[in-house]
């Protein structure tokens, strides 16, 4: 599935589905556990670019295509490493690993070095980058024009322990980024979009963060919507949530929660669940939830009761997490 960088913001669900009350939009940071999780306290890492050989003369050697990046995505996986704020201390080494092949059987296995506890493998490195313009459809103004940059690519990263002499982790890391939009003039449009060489350079970026995220948690951003009824209450509270001072929004969140006219005890009600979960306190943030629902019925409820719950989930794996780092 392509991963669209340009896209419809959330905005405009939250606008179809509450027309009719006053809300807002924040962004949140949310921390999201490893999906294969390793361990690197007291332990040492190295990085293994593998480099495809499929002929060798006097030390003058030729290489596979799928090796001209992978130098790149492993440098990028050292600095995406490198930046998660557990790992600071680390300097991560970066080395090419020679796999000489013979038709289509490469001796890429790295089980026989054992200079590190970990040994982190990229490995079959395809990485391609190319613009599009097609014309859509014309009007009284002129043509249409669809326009992108798209960049596919499928690299797999193995992580080794040499002490349990097993893999820990094997990620096969394949989509395709797509920078797209529809223009009048291509030629133009064309200029607004990433090149071919600076699509190379963000999907190998993208790379780094992408394997970095399946082995230590992570932040990711994402958009909650809260409540604003009518009021210079709710309007002062809304100023404070978007500048990030919950507690200030709560104050009056809190008073307003208790209120005679049901809609507006909901709502505050549901507003005060969103900064207990800002606050990470998630089953409180369930109780509000609940209180509100007793109020009001407010439709999104249900879905943000599921959010809730598998943030309840996702802290219990988190906290082993963080600390096997």
């Amino acid at each position: 599935m392509k991963r669209i960088l340009f896209f419809l913001a959330f905005s405009l669900l939250a606008s179809a589905i509450y027309a009719a009350d006053g809300y807002r939009i924040v962004t949140i940071q949310v921390l999201k556990p490893a999906k294969q999780p390793i361990t690197f306290t007291d332990r040492s890492v190295a990085i293994y670019s593998t480099q495809y050989v499929t002929d060798a003369k006097n030390e003058n050697y030729v290489f596979r295509n799928d090796t001209a990046h992978s130098r790149s995505v492993a440098l990028a996986i050292k600095k995406s490493l490198e930046e998660w704020e557990s790992l600071g201390d680390y300097d991560i080494p970066v080395y090419d690993f020679y796999a000489f092949c013979n038709g289509d059987n490469c001796d890429d296995n790295i089980e026989s070095i054992n200079d590190y506890d970990l040994l982190i493998a990229v490995k079959e490195v395809n990485i391609s980058s190319y613009q599009t313009a097609q014309a859509q459809y014309a009007d009284n103004y002129g043509d249409y024009f669809s326009i992108g940059t798209y960049a596919p690519y499928k690299v797999v990263v193995e992580v080794y322990d040499t002490d349990k002499k097993q893999f820990l982790a094997k990620e096969t890391l394949e989509d395709t980024l797509e920078w797209s939009k529809n223009v009048l003039n291509f030629e133009t449009g064309l200029k607004d979009l990433p090149s071919h060489e600076e699509g190379l350079e963000y999907t190998i970026e993208e790379l780094g963060q992408l394997f970095t995220r399946s082995v230590v948690p992570y932040w990711i951003a994402v958009e909650r919507f809260f409540f604003v009824p009518s009021g210079k209450d709710f309007k002062k509270a809304a100023d404070y949530a978007e500048a990030m001072q919950w507690d200030e929004a709560m104050k009056i969140w809190t008073q307003y929660a208790g209120s005679t006219n049901r809609k507006v005890a909901g709502q505050s009600a549901f507003n005060i669940a969103l900064v207990c979960e800002v606050n990470g306190d998630y089953e409180l943030a369930l109780e509000w939830l609940a209180y509100a629902e007793k109020q009001y019925n407010i439709r999104e409820i249900s879905g943000y009761r599921a959010i809730l719950q598998r943030r309840i989930n996702e802290s219990k794996m988190l906290e082993e997490q963080l600390q096997d780092l």
